[in-house]
């Protein structure tokens, strides 16, 4: 009974600091405390309990790196280290090495403070020990535990919640993830080269001169289909601004292919400039990331986002180390769990002073996202209510008058400094009552792609580089944001390019796209 009530103490004192420690250090709270407090439990218990030492080396290794590692990593990158970082820090240890120890300053005391964590979690070792006959039973749940990550991650179809560490799991559970994932999935995969694409990988690229154009603008929607746009042809006039703007003198209207068929694989795809799979590696360095390129050119950057802070895990895949600002409707008073009308966006983008210095800004909508329109006040639902496809079209009509906002009081200021960019991450194939994501349906993954500059020069490039395609592809607008932040860059073409599947590494298949139309499907 004695020994019950120490582990009882020892977890409740564990996540104690846990909470502390994201009081210090400015870090987002636990979502579940008891299943946090439970992880707490399970370590102690298997320290405490398991009968031989080999375990108890295990599970205390297990525990430390779990602290430790996740306190520099955050510390430095804003988010818990994963299994890609695991991996690049095997294979590239002296550079990380080198590049820790001139960062000593940024992280020294959530190491110290880990380390504190570590020494009382020890203090278990100085406590006698009941010895009992089914003390073995502690070593077979750990390794069993392992087992189970390493397994369940090399079997994954879908590898979000292993590659992309939620800072709300405690550093316990995200760890269990992490490590699980790195030699369940990606060491057996390095060591035996067991993927069919080729790894990705590309220098950072090298500055050219100052940035070709001070105000970047990217507004990126969420499951808008090219197909659902009047200015394509659709039947209703869910459009209207955009069929306008088409006629402006260099502005591009036109369709792309997005890089990914899901929010988790096309964003990292198009915010790191990966043409094609198994690029995962490439994001995690963040040479050819679009908020790191645009931090070091003297860009201040901003993500603001419609979408829940639940639901966007995936920022550090997106460059969130990187970035100057972000903001999540729980900014704006929501829950974290809820999303807000993309309009809310609005006022917080036009308190930046465009003005003064460079800016990279990102506008991440909500948009058209299931359940349609649950977001739209009655005045905004045009088309009825009776279908999915009216309350779709409803979400269309609203993304174009937010371009046409964003548009016009750009074209209100005195400087034509500027660019506006807008794709969606994906599409929804949405027929009468029938909806569905996820599929190689065209409408799945064609989506619109619209820019537009003032300046002559930028038209001039933009023009060059997407005038001629019929369909563009994701990568090429991702290049060209590279490009006229002020890299030697060059735009890519629409000669060929690919719609990954729901793997990043491209090992659950994707669709490989040539400019003649013709699609070949690899598996």
């Amino acid at each position: 009974m004695r020994q019950f009530f120490i582990t009882l103490l020892y977890s409740s004192i564990l996540l104690s600091l846990e909470i502390i420690y994201r009081k210090l250090f400015n870090i987002p709270s636990i979502e579940k405390y008891i299943e946090s407090y439970i992880f707490n439990y399970l370590f102690v218990t298997l320290f405490l309990y398991s009968k031989y030492k080999f375990t108890k080396i295990l599970v205390s290794t297990l525990f430390a790196i779990s602290i430790l590692f996740n306190n520099v990593h955050y510390a430095l990158y804003q988010y818990w280290i994963g299994p890609v970082s695991y991996l690049l820090a095997f294979k590239e240890i002296n550079e990380v090495t080198n590049a820790g120890i001139t960062m000593v300053d940024k992280f020294i005391f959530p190491f110290l403070f880990g380390v504190f964590e570590i020494l009382f979690f020890l203090s278990l070792s100085f406590i006698k020990k009941k010895e009992y006959k089914f003390s073995w039973l502690f070593d077979f749940i750990f390794y069993i535990a392992m087992i189970y990550v390493f397994v369940r991650a090399y079997t994954t179809k879908s590898h979000e919640r292993f590659i992309s560490p939620n800072t709300t799991y405690s550093r316990l559970k995200s760890n269990y993830f992490s490590f699980g994932y790195f030699a369940g999935r990606l060491l057996p995969y390095e060591i035996l080269s067991l993927s069919d694409t080729a790894i990705y990988l590309k220098s950072k690229p090298e500055k050219t001169n100052k940035p070709k154009i001070k105000n970047i603008i990217l507004i990126m929607g969420e499951s808008a289909s090219a197909s659902h746009f009047s200015v394509f042809g659709y039947d209703r006039n869910t459009s209207p601004f955009l069929n306008l703007l088409k006629n402006e003198k260099g502005a591009i209207v036109g369709k792309t292919y997005s890089g990914g068929l899901f929010t988790a694989i096309s964003l990292p795809m198009f915010f790191n400039s990966i043409p094609y799979p198994n690029g995962m590696q490439q994001i995690a360095k963040g040479d050819t990331n679009l908020f790191n390129l645009a931090k070091d050119q003297g860009f201040q950057t901003f993500f603001y986002s419609a979408q829940a802070r639940d639901d966007m895990h995936m920022i550090n895949f997106l460059g969130g180390a990187w970035i100057n600002d972000i903001r999540f409707p729980d900014n704006e008073g929501y829950s974290l769990r809820d999303s807000m009308p993309d309009n809310k966006l609005l006022p917080a983008f036009k308190n930046i002073n465009l003005d003064n210095g460079y800016h990279f800004i990102v506008l991440h909508h909500r948009g058209s996202h299931i359940p349609y329109g649950a977001l739209l006040d009655e005045k905004e639902k045009v088309f009825g209510k009776n279908n999915a496809t009216d309350n779709y079209d409803n979400t269309i009509l609203n993304t174009d008058n937010f371009i046409s906002e964003v548009y016009h009081y750009l074209s209100s200021k005195t400087s034509k400094d500027w660019i506006i960019a807008y794709t969606s991450d994906h599409g929804q194939y949405v027929k009468g009552d029938t909806y569905k994501q996820g599929t190689f349906d065209e409408d799945n993954y064609i989506v619109p792609l619209v820019l537009y500059s003032p300046n002559e020069e930028i038209q001039k490039t933009v023009l060059d580089s997407f005038s001629s395609c019929k369909v563009s592809f994701h990568n090429q607008l991702s290049s060209l944001l590279i490009n006229i932040m002020g890299y030697n860059y060059p735009v890519s073409t629409c000669d060929k390019g690919v719609v990954n599947g729901n793997i990043l590494t491209g090992d659950a298949g994707y669709l490989k796209i040539e400019s003649n139309g013709k699609q070949e499907y690899i598996h």
